[in-house]
């Protein structure tokens, strides 16, 4: 009795979970915009994490310590969102969207340290028995910035009081030099004459389904954008006529030290025997995000 006694529990403390609030158009065409053009130019995705960077401040508190005012909610994805990936034919209408971001007190150049492990499982609380990456490319070079791509696979088991489910996703890490101009007609692959400001964005995605073991749950689809921002004072910076979504009171900006992070994940998950809404997937994903950043500053703090 103790496992039902423990799940209705649980549904009921998240039953009036509600979803974070609808982001802005513009922060959607961001997140949106960066996972459909990773392998493109890097003047459009400077540009695109650009525009990220500032709807992430202007949408979200992110200074605050409650995640609930960390996140957004961004459009649903499309098809063309995901092309060329290899990915499960399903619709990407049931894939429940969710954005958190934070502040990192550490250093952009700490962050790598984190992408290099083999063994996961100090930093992913969700995973703490098995989280293994194998990497494809870059693994040599991709830390100093000598080569651009860090490519990965990645295979765990993702344990929680709804489910234990044995998966794999792709991902794929790319540096960007967020001073490179923006891409013009007479010039659309532009290159940054001055100093560097480095960022990195980083694209995961299922390309199957994969059951539960006890098959009462299931992981459709899933899909991430991830983006580490540097800040110090050299992004985005307040002027007068900028105003914060809902009219919220904050005042962060990129002034101040450490990286901004930010991970946008849809995904499609389903449970078997449990009356669980899209408002509660999401506001439990939304938890499950902040907590994985907080384990990796953890893990930062003591190496």
């Amino acid at each position: 009795m103790f496992r039902p006694v423990l799940l209705a529990a649980v549904m009921t403390s998240i039953g009036c979970a509600k979803a974070p609030p609808e982001a802005g158009e513009d922060f959607s065409d961001a997140v949106r915009s960066l996972l459909r053009n990773l392998e493109g130019d890097e003047g459009t995705l400077a540009m695109l994490m650009r525009q990220l960077e500032e709807e992430v401040y202007l949408g979200m508190d992110v200074e605050s310590g409650s995640a609930n005012d960390r996140a957004l909610t961004p459009d649903l994805l499309e098809p063309a969102d995901v092309e060329g990936l290899d990915r499960p034919d399903r619709s990407l209408g049931k894939a429940i969207p969710v954005a958190v971001a934070t502040v990192s007190p550490h250093h952009i150049d700490d962050h790598p340290k984190i992408q290099l492990l083999e063994d996961h499982t100090p930093v992913e609380p969700y995973s703490p028995e098995y989280y293994d990456r194998t990497f494809l490319d870059g693994q040599d070079c991709w830390a100093d910035r000598s080569c651009e791509w860090l490519r990965t696979t990645n295979d765990l088991t993702k344990e929680n009081i709804l489910m234990t489910v044995d998966y794999a996703f792709d991902k794929d890490f790319r540096w960007v030099d967020l001073n490179t101009p923006d891409p013009t007609e007479e010039d659309p692959n532009p290159v940054n004459e001055g100093e560097p400001r480095w960022g990195y964005i980083a694209r995961s995605w299922t390309t199957e389904e994969y059951p539960g073991r006890k098959d009462n749950a299931t992981i459709h689809q899933s899909y991430t954008i991830e983006a580490w921002i540097p800040r110090g004072g050299t992004g985005f910076i307040r002027g007068k006529g900028d105003k914060n979504l809902d009219d919220g009171d904050w005042t962060t900006d990129s002034k101040g030290s450490g990286t901004l992070r930010m991970l946008c994940l849809w995904s499609e998950t389903s449970f078997d025997g449990l009356s669980v809404t899209d408002d509660q997937v999401a506001a439990t994903t939304r938890t499950g995000i902040d907590n994985n950043f907080n384990a990796a500053d953890s893990w930062l703090d003591d190496h």
